[in-house]
């Protein structure tokens, strides 16, 4: 990617954004195999050189996308906290962590797991970074014996909090954040009594 170590103006910002914005939308709606840069710049109102400014190609564009969405995933859950910090599952609410938010905030980006003709791999990325900032955010106190802390257990519960996700993208999200937020307590809660930022 031409931009990753750059440190961009408001207004570049502000561009890819916008550019996002459209290759998003466009694949919601017609599929990413018939998304073309024509389309994403004419969707956005740019032109083509202001997209070669900051993208090789489409696939440096959904490099970049997959990439900023994949961090995001990764730091709602753990920015709230201080590192070392103890927390008990019991004192948890819908304030607790922001993932939920997150999902539902953008929603356009999740809807595209939805999609038949969706970004090629798209779908091991949801659980690869929820897995990951499980991995390396929280250490879990179990309510039983059992090492919860393994990597077969946190890959279940990213695979299985993925599955939350896209099931209520399903639905159209019917329940709110608080809502999903209060089950995905609930089930952390039937495990664990209490985690440790790392």
């Amino acid at each position: 990617m031409k931009t990753k170590k750059e440190k961009l103006s408001p207004q570049a910002e502000r561009t890819k954004h916008h550019l996002t914005e459209a290759y998003i939308e466009l694949i919601n709606e017609k599929g990413y195999s018939h998304v073309s840069v024509t389309d994403i710049v004419q969707r956005a109102q740019y032109n083509r050189a202001t997209f070669y400014l900051y993208y090789l190609d489409k696939p440096d564009l959904t490099e970049e996308l997959l990439e900023e969405m994949f961090q995001q995933i990764k730091r709602t859950s753990t920015e709230r906290y201080e590192k070392g910090a103890d927390i008990l599952t019991s004192a948890m609410n819908a304030d607790s962590f922001e993932l939920i938010s997150f999902v539902y905030d953008n929603r356009s980006f999740f809807n595209l797991y939805l999609v038949e003709d969706t970004i090629p791999g798209l779908h091991g990325e949801l659980p690869q970074a929820i897995f990951e900032m499980l991995n390396e955010g929280f250490t879990f106190e179990g309510i039983a014996s059992g090492d919860i802390n393994s990597k077969p257990f946190k890959l279940y519960m990213a695979h299985g909090t993925a599955g939350l996700i896209l099931e209520w993208a399903k639905t159209g999200y019917e329940k709110s954040p608080k809502e999903m937020t209060d089950t995905l307590i609930s089930i952390v809660r039937s495990f664990a009594s209490a985690f440790r930022v790392n």
